[in-house]
């Protein structure tokens, strides 16, 4: 709704009984306008709010759940990329310092639970933004 010297979208928050007057708020203000002529107005249409399931809570904002996969598939794998070459650097470090086999063993498994964690991660994830 649109006053003739007004570039503000007005919310109507009240009908007269004749619905030829109504009260105009802006919105997310205390301006208001009241039992102004409805033919001075032009109407304008609005997209409705998302539907939730509870009507007393704000939609939850809308997100590209692809943009946001590709985005985590990219941090995901730059981050597994720097780790393994990290430890891929240690070992070859401790082997020249003739560590025991067992700890070069001790950073491959942790290089195998960081892929494991991502993994789960990853499919919680899609399993989230499927609901």
């Amino acid at each position: 709704m649109k006053l003739p010297n007004v570039q503000s979208v007005l919310e109507i928050t009240h009908v007269g009984h004749d619905g030829e007057e109504v009260n105009l708020q802006l919105p997310n203000t205390n301006l208001q306008w009241f039992r102004v002529k409805t033919e001075t107005l032009t109407f304008v249409d609005r997209k409705p709010p998302a539907r939730t399931s509870n009507p007393f809570t704000n939609p939850e904002p809308v997100f590209n759940a692809k943009d946001v996969l590709e985005r985590i598939a990219i941090v995901q794998r730059e981050n597994l990329e720097r780790s393994d070459s990290d430890i891929d650097i240690l070992k070859t470090y401790l082997k020249t310092q003739h560590v025991p086999r067992t700890v070069i063993e001790a950073l491959e498994g942790v290089t195998i639970d960081q892929h494991k964690s991502w993994k789960k991660a990853v499919v919680q994830i899609i399993k989230l933004l499927e609901e």
